[in-house]
């Protein structure tokens, strides 16, 4: 009877993952297409009519997915009570390590004879054994193709004031969890010591056609009808088999080498210098929602010893030039807009913003018919790049002063397919658990303030 129940569990895993991922596609296809669907009607009484066939079309499509929505929380929500688990750790006796918590002062205004310093330092991810993009399924031993680089780059800046150096690595990925962070950080903690560093900060561009380096794109199936069994062995005989997911050892290996040595660079390289603030106008690149920031944020750096400029920019534009299921493995317009800078002389760093549906706007290109993604991918990094290395906005130079703090959280666990994944071990995160019964969940995270 155990084996049947634990087929029938098995049946049910697939065809909720498969649920959510179509119902979920179909929504977000529907809501793209039909941006001037509203959800109006008029109330009488409690009861909300609609006035359109678009607002009926709307409301429907709304309690449709609502409904799956329940169906399939319920679904997972019973499957994660009798799924064998990892076995989490007591948030009461979990141990956090490798947490920069940042500046102990926060200063008003730049300290005495202060100077900015900057270092920067970059390099290549790919090992020459590159799985499929992040989301690709049916999943692939290699990727079909490597159509460019994925990199590390990392600047060290400080503000003179002898409160410390801030790192920022921001790696060509879909994501990275906060284990995988302060994985790196602990390979840095002596060097970190050693050089006054007050923070180490760690973050992707969130590219979907890179190789995972968060461990989403694991077998599904392999990992649904495996890791459960692991888990029941681990947790009968104390053993630690390793779990699957997505990531690639070695390429987590070689990723973690590369950020250190890159970091390390950023140090050592540090030398005086400007700092220089322009604000970009790309709304016309940009695909717009309700609210968004057309902006691109540049700061150039100007050492004083007539060295390479570095120039970091922020902007908030998905990466997901190429889709999110290829096997194709390319750093996406980032890498194109590098190629500009890079050209002008300068070393380029980009800090993702926040995108979610913010995505990239081709109207403007003229692309014609039939243009491959790639293509159009690489046309739309590099007229970014122009656009930044060509602007002449006006410049404000930037004082020397930095302000920055950390602080650890937790975040609790309500999302049944998020829990799913973590009992299943298909997640990198660091998970704790607030009760005896492994039920209750929460994720270990941080959030930070930059000034």
């Amino acid at each position: 009877m155990k084996k049947v129940i634990s087929l029938l569990l098995s049946i049910v895993m697939v065809f909720t993952v498969f649920s959510v991922a179509l119902t979920s596609s179909a929504f977000a296809a529907d809501t793209m297409t039909n941006d001037n669907i509203a959800v109006t009607s008029v109330d009488f009484g409690g009861i909300k009519i609609p006035t359109s066939w678009d607002e009926l079309g709307g409301m429907m499509l709304k309690s449709l997915y609502n409904l799956a929505d329940k169906i399939i929380d319920a679904l997972v929500k019973s499957i994660n009570r009798n799924i064998p688990s990892v076995k989490f750790e007591q948030k009461e006796n979990f141990t956090s390590d490798m947490f920069f918590e940042g500046m102990e002062d926060c200063l008003t205004s730049p300290a005495a004879n202060s100077v900015w310093s900057l270092g920067y330092g970059s390099a290549s991810l790919q090992t020459g054994d590159e799985l499929g993009g992040s989301l690709s399924f049916p999943k692939s031993k290699a990727a079909t193709a490597i159509y460019d680089d994925q990199r590390v780059r990392v600047i060290a800046i400080n503000d003179g004031s002898g409160r410390g150096t801030l790192i920022f690595a921001v790696i060509d990925g879909f994501g990275i969890s906060s284990t995988d962070v302060r994985g790196i950080r602990k390979e840095l903690a002596d060097f970190a010591k050693a050089n006054n560093i007050a923070g180490i900060n760690i973050s992707v561009l969130h590219q979907h056609s890179c190789v995972d380096t968060f461990g989403m794109n694991g077998d599904l199936v392999k990992m649904i009808f495996t890791n459960p069994a692991l888990n029941r062995i681990n947790n009968t005989f104390g053993t630690d088999y390793k779990l699957l997911n997505g990531q690639n050892a070695s390429f987590m290996k070689h990723l973690y080498d590369v950020t250190v040595d890159s970091v390390k660079e950023a140090v050592n390289s540090m030398t005086t210098g400007k700092m220089y603030y322009s604000e970009i106008e790309a709304g016309e690149y940009i695909r717009e929602p309700m609210v968004f920031d057309s902006k691109i944020h540049r700061f150039r750096f100007v050492p004083d010893n007539g060295t390479k400029e570095t120039w970091l920019c922020n902007m908030a534009i998905h990466a997901v030039g190429n889709g999110a299921a290829g096997t194709e493995i390319t750093g996406d317009y980032p890498y194109y807009i590098e190629q500009e800078v890079n050209k002008a002389g300068a070393n380029f760093i980009q800090i993702q913003g926040a995108e979610l549906a913010i995505s990239s706007k081709h109207d403007s290109l003229n692309l014609p018919e039939g243009t491959p993604r790639l293509e159009s991918l690489k046309i739309y990094g590099t007229t970014l790049g122009k656009l930044i290395v060509e602007s002449n906005e006006a410049e404000t130079e930037v004082a020397p002063l930095l302000n920055y703090r950390m602080k650890e959280y937790y975040v609790p666990v309500t999302n049944q397919i998020l829990e799913f994944a973590g009992r299943l071990g298909a997640l990198t995160n660091t998970v704790v658990t607030t009760d005896e019964n492994n039920n209750v969940l929460e994720v270990a995270t941080e959030l930070g303030y930059l000034e």
